[in-house]
Protein backbone atom coordinates (compact mmCIF):
# COMPACT_ATOMS: atom_id res chain seq x y z
CA UNK A 1 0.00 0.00 0.00
CA UNK A 2 1.54 3.73 -0.45
CA UNK A 3 1.76 5.58 1.75
CA UNK A 4 3.46 8.37 0.24
CA UNK A 5 2.64 10.87 -2.48
CA UNK A 6 5.29 10.67 -5.62
CA UNK A 7 6.97 13.35 -7.42
CA UNK A 8 5.34 12.57 -10.56
CA UNK A 9 1.82 13.48 -8.55
CA UNK A 10 2.66 16.90 -8.25
CA UNK A 11 1.59 17.91 -11.96
CA UNK A 12 -2.01 17.23 -11.61
CA UNK A 13 -2.39 18.57 -8.46
CA UNK A 14 -1.26 21.72 -9.51
CA UNK A 15 -2.79 21.91 -13.28
CA UNK A 16 -5.97 23.56 -11.34
CA UNK A 17 -4.19 26.51 -10.44
CA UNK A 18 -3.92 27.37 -13.91
CA UNK A 19 -6.58 25.71 -15.31
CA UNK A 20 -9.56 27.85 -13.00
CA UNK A 21 -7.12 31.27 -12.91
CA UNK A 22 -6.27 31.80 -16.59
CA UNK A 23 -9.77 31.51 -17.94
CA UNK A 24 -10.96 33.64 -14.97
CA UNK A 25 -8.82 36.34 -15.66
CA UNK A 26 -9.66 36.72 -19.79
CA UNK A 27 -12.88 36.56 -18.92
CA UNK A 28 -12.34 39.78 -16.26
CA UNK A 29 -10.28 41.74 -18.99
CA UNK A 30 -13.33 41.26 -21.58
CA UNK A 31 -15.60 42.56 -18.99
CA UNK A 32 -13.34 45.50 -18.47
CA UNK A 33 -12.96 45.94 -22.29
CA UNK A 34 -17.04 45.55 -23.30
CA UNK A 35 -17.80 47.60 -20.36
CA UNK A 36 -14.91 50.39 -20.01
CA UNK A 37 -14.55 48.98 -15.86
CA UNK A 38 -11.09 49.90 -14.79
CA UNK A 39 -11.94 47.85 -12.03
CA UNK A 40 -12.10 44.61 -13.66
CA UNK A 41 -8.91 45.26 -15.66
CA UNK A 42 -7.48 45.67 -12.32
CA UNK A 43 -8.42 42.97 -10.59
CA UNK A 44 -7.40 40.75 -14.13
CA UNK A 45 -4.00 42.05 -14.17
CA UNK A 46 -3.19 40.31 -10.64
CA UNK A 47 -5.00 37.16 -11.83
CA UNK A 48 -2.74 36.74 -14.80
CA UNK A 49 0.11 37.55 -12.79
CA UNK A 50 -1.19 34.06 -10.35
CA UNK A 51 -2.17 32.04 -13.59
CA UNK A 52 1.03 32.63 -15.30
CA UNK A 53 2.93 31.29 -11.83
CA UNK A 54 0.67 28.20 -11.71
CA UNK A 55 1.20 27.67 -15.21
CA UNK A 56 5.07 27.57 -14.98
CA UNK A 57 4.50 25.57 -11.98
CA UNK A 58 2.13 23.39 -13.56
CA UNK A 59 4.78 22.97 -16.76
CA UNK A 60 7.54 21.75 -14.82
CA UNK A 61 6.30 19.22 -12.95
CA UNK A 62 4.42 18.32 -15.89
CA UNK A 63 7.68 17.53 -17.92
CA UNK A 64 8.84 16.27 -14.88
CA UNK A 65 6.18 13.57 -14.93
CA UNK A 66 6.83 13.09 -18.42
CA UNK A 67 10.26 11.30 -17.65
CA UNK A 68 8.65 9.61 -14.38
CA UNK A 69 6.17 7.83 -15.58
CA UNK A 70 5.68 4.55 -17.92
CA UNK A 71 4.14 5.34 -21.78
CA UNK A 72 2.82 1.94 -21.97
CA UNK A 73 1.91 2.56 -26.39
CA UNK A 74 3.44 4.53 -28.91
CA UNK A 75 -0.72 6.57 -28.11
CA UNK A 76 0.43 7.04 -25.06
CA UNK A 77 3.53 8.34 -25.92
CA UNK A 78 2.53 10.37 -28.69
CA UNK A 79 -0.37 11.63 -26.46
CA UNK A 80 1.91 12.86 -23.83
CA UNK A 81 4.23 14.56 -25.98
CA UNK A 82 1.13 16.45 -27.75
CA UNK A 83 0.09 17.56 -24.58
CA UNK A 84 3.11 18.98 -23.29
CA UNK A 85 3.53 21.11 -26.36
CA UNK A 86 0.19 22.58 -25.85
CA UNK A 87 0.52 23.54 -22.97
CA UNK A 88 4.00 24.82 -23.76
CA UNK A 89 1.78 26.52 -26.23
CA UNK A 90 -0.79 28.17 -23.74
CA UNK A 91 2.02 29.15 -21.42
CA UNK A 92 3.99 30.97 -23.50
CA UNK A 93 0.30 32.86 -24.69
CA UNK A 94 -0.53 33.25 -20.59
CA UNK A 95 3.13 34.96 -20.04
CA UNK A 96 2.66 36.77 -23.48
CA UNK A 97 -0.70 38.77 -22.56
CA UNK A 98 0.74 38.97 -18.65
CA UNK A 99 3.36 40.91 -19.09
CA UNK A 100 1.66 43.22 -21.55
CA UNK A 101 -1.04 43.68 -18.68
CA UNK A 102 1.68 44.40 -15.95
CA UNK A 103 2.24 47.85 -17.65
CA UNK A 104 -0.83 47.86 -20.34
CA UNK A 105 -5.11 48.13 -20.13
CA UNK A 106 -6.36 45.12 -21.74
CA UNK A 107 -7.33 45.57 -25.80
CA UNK A 108 -9.41 43.31 -27.84
CA UNK A 109 -5.99 41.37 -28.80
CA UNK A 110 -4.83 40.63 -25.75
CA UNK A 111 -8.61 39.40 -24.83
CA UNK A 112 -8.69 37.39 -27.89
CA UNK A 113 -5.16 35.76 -27.12
CA UNK A 114 -6.22 35.01 -23.51
CA UNK A 115 -9.19 33.46 -24.78
CA UNK A 116 -7.68 31.28 -27.44
CA UNK A 117 -5.07 30.41 -24.98
CA UNK A 118 -7.91 28.74 -22.34
CA UNK A 119 -9.91 27.29 -25.49
CA UNK A 120 -6.41 25.19 -26.54
CA UNK A 121 -5.83 24.83 -22.45
CA UNK A 122 -9.07 22.81 -22.88
CA UNK A 123 -7.98 20.73 -25.35
CA UNK A 124 -4.71 19.99 -23.74
CA UNK A 125 -6.88 19.46 -20.58
CA UNK A 126 -9.26 16.51 -22.39
CA UNK A 127 -6.04 15.13 -23.43
CA UNK A 128 -4.78 14.77 -20.04
CA UNK A 129 -7.90 13.10 -18.76
CA UNK A 130 -7.69 10.32 -21.75
CA UNK A 131 -3.88 9.83 -21.07
CA UNK A 132 -4.92 9.14 -17.12
CA UNK A 133 -8.43 7.72 -17.86
CA UNK A 134 -8.13 5.90 -21.10
CA UNK A 135 -4.48 4.61 -21.35
CA UNK A 136 -3.82 4.26 -17.55
CA UNK A 137 -0.80 6.63 -17.96
CA UNK A 138 0.31 7.31 -14.54
CA UNK A 139 -2.27 4.74 -12.42
CA UNK A 140 -0.85 2.55 -10.06
CA UNK A 141 -0.95 -0.65 -11.92
CA UNK A 142 1.01 1.27 -14.46
CA UNK A 143 3.66 2.11 -12.36
CA UNK A 144 5.25 -0.76 -10.78
CA UNK A 145 9.23 -0.57 -11.51
CA UNK A 146 8.48 2.88 -12.81
CA UNK A 147 10.78 5.77 -11.92
CA UNK A 148 9.06 7.93 -9.61
CA UNK A 149 10.83 9.25 -6.92
CA UNK A 150 8.68 10.55 -3.47
CA UNK A 151 7.43 14.33 -3.37
CA UNK A 152 8.86 14.63 -0.11
CA UNK A 153 12.61 12.77 -0.36
CA UNK A 154 15.38 14.85 -0.03
CA UNK A 155 16.55 14.79 -3.44
CA UNK A 156 13.23 15.37 -4.58
CA UNK A 157 13.82 19.45 -5.83
CA UNK A 158 16.88 17.91 -7.33
CA UNK A 159 15.33 15.27 -9.59
CA UNK A 160 12.19 17.79 -10.33
CA UNK A 161 14.50 19.92 -12.32
CA UNK A 162 16.75 17.08 -14.07
CA UNK A 163 13.49 15.70 -14.74
CA UNK A 164 12.11 18.85 -15.98
CA UNK A 165 15.06 19.40 -18.75
CA UNK A 166 14.80 16.04 -19.65
CA UNK A 167 11.55 16.31 -20.51
CA UNK A 168 12.48 19.75 -22.13
CA UNK A 169 14.66 17.94 -24.72
CA UNK A 170 12.26 14.96 -25.14
CA UNK A 171 10.01 17.23 -26.58
CA UNK A 172 12.40 18.96 -28.72
CA UNK A 173 13.36 15.67 -29.97
CA UNK A 174 10.12 14.38 -30.61
CA UNK A 175 9.16 17.64 -32.44
CA UNK A 176 11.85 17.11 -34.95
CA UNK A 177 11.38 13.66 -35.65
CA UNK A 178 7.54 14.78 -36.65
CA UNK A 179 8.17 17.65 -38.49
CA UNK A 180 11.01 15.74 -40.24
CA UNK A 181 8.38 13.25 -41.12
CA UNK A 182 10.75 10.19 -40.01
CA UNK A 183 8.55 8.95 -37.28
CA UNK A 184 4.84 10.14 -37.37
CA UNK A 185 2.59 10.48 -34.59
CA UNK A 186 0.48 7.16 -33.59
CA UNK A 187 -3.03 6.83 -34.60
CA UNK A 188 -5.13 8.39 -31.81
CA UNK A 189 -2.93 10.43 -30.36
CA UNK A 190 -4.52 13.45 -30.87
CA UNK A 191 -7.41 12.09 -28.57
CA UNK A 192 -9.23 10.30 -31.10
CA UNK A 193 -9.87 6.58 -31.13
CA UNK A 194 -7.10 4.61 -32.96
CA UNK A 195 -8.16 2.52 -36.05
CA UNK A 196 -6.19 -0.65 -34.27
CA UNK A 197 -7.19 -1.43 -31.23
CA UNK A 198 -3.96 -3.26 -30.50
CA UNK A 199 -2.53 0.38 -29.82
CA UNK A 200 -4.97 0.83 -26.56
CA UNK A 201 -3.55 0.30 -23.25
CA UNK A 202 -5.61 -3.25 -22.80
CA UNK A 203 -3.00 -4.35 -25.50
CA UNK A 204 0.18 -2.95 -25.22
CA UNK A 205 2.85 -3.35 -27.48
CA UNK A 206 5.35 -1.79 -26.02
CA UNK A 207 6.31 -0.62 -22.56
CA UNK A 208 8.36 2.86 -22.17
CA UNK A 209 10.33 4.08 -19.07
CA UNK A 210 9.60 7.52 -19.66
CA UNK A 211 9.21 8.78 -23.13
CA UNK A 212 11.43 6.75 -25.64
CA UNK A 213 13.24 5.00 -23.37
CA UNK A 214 12.45 1.17 -23.63
CA UNK A 215 11.94 -1.40 -20.55
CA UNK A 216 11.08 -5.07 -20.30
CA UNK A 217 7.43 -6.03 -19.95
CA UNK A 218 6.65 -6.34 -16.68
Amino acid sequence: MKKEMLLYELHPALVHMPLALLPTAAVADLISVTTGDGAWARVARRIWVAGSIGGLLAGVSGLAASQEVRLETPRARDMTFLHGVGNASVLLGALGVTVWRLRREPTAATVALGLGACGLALCTATLGGKMVYELGVGQPASMRDANAPALLSRDAPLLLVRDALRGVQWLVTRAREVLAGGRPLAKGAAGTAPEDESLTLSSPVAVFHGPGRPMPQA
